[in-house]
């Protein structure tokens, strides 16, 4: 009984452990191998498919205020907004890419405001629930970064998803 018992608070311990400490691994490999620039690492680290989905909403959304403002998406059929969309996305979100946000904290750094592109972006992590939890970066000067979406796969965490900040 005693054997199960120590068994069990060992099993205990390596869940809590996995549990509190894996969300930092996986932000912090990511974030290594961006770094690195290691294409093969960021590929097994990323679900593309949800990423890119990810960016079509957040294209959808920033398409629907500009109509709501009235501004140059409003003249531009639906049809056509969303064909380019896809085909830029498409094309636009890859390791390289992603690897750029989390190093720089941009998609496309030269798009920064001039006061964010030579600062550095650190992440933290906030769990949102067992399965997921977001990476969120800061850049030096405290202007919140971008955030990175992860979903648990298995033992390991992917990125599927990410929301760029207001600048």
């Amino acid at each position: 009984m005693r054997k199960l018992l120590v068994l069990a608070v060992i099993l205990l311990a390596l869940f809590a452990g996995w549990y509190f400490a894996s969300p930092w691994w996986a932000m912090r490999s990511l974030a290594d191998a961006a770094r690195s620039g290691d294409v093969a690492a960021l590929e097994g680290k990323v679900d593309f498919p949800a990423v890119r989905r990810s960016a079509r909403e957040q294209l959808g959304e920033l398409v629907g205020q500009q109509r709501e403002r009235g501004g140059l998406f409003g003249m531009v059929p639906d049809a056509i907004v969303d064909r380019a969309g896809r085909e830029v996305i498409d094309r636009a979100v890859n390791a390289d890419s992603l690897g750029t946000l989390v190093a720089t904290g941009a998609m496309a750094a030269p798009f920064l405001p001039e006061r964010l592109r030579t600062q550095a972006i650190t992440w933290d992590v906030e769990r949102d629930d067992f399965d997921h939890f977001r990476g969120v970066g800061t850049f030096a000067d405290g202007t919140p970064g971008p955030q990175l979406l992860f979903r648990r796969e298995g033992a390991g965490w992917l990125v599927t998803g990410f929301k760029l900040p207001p600048l």
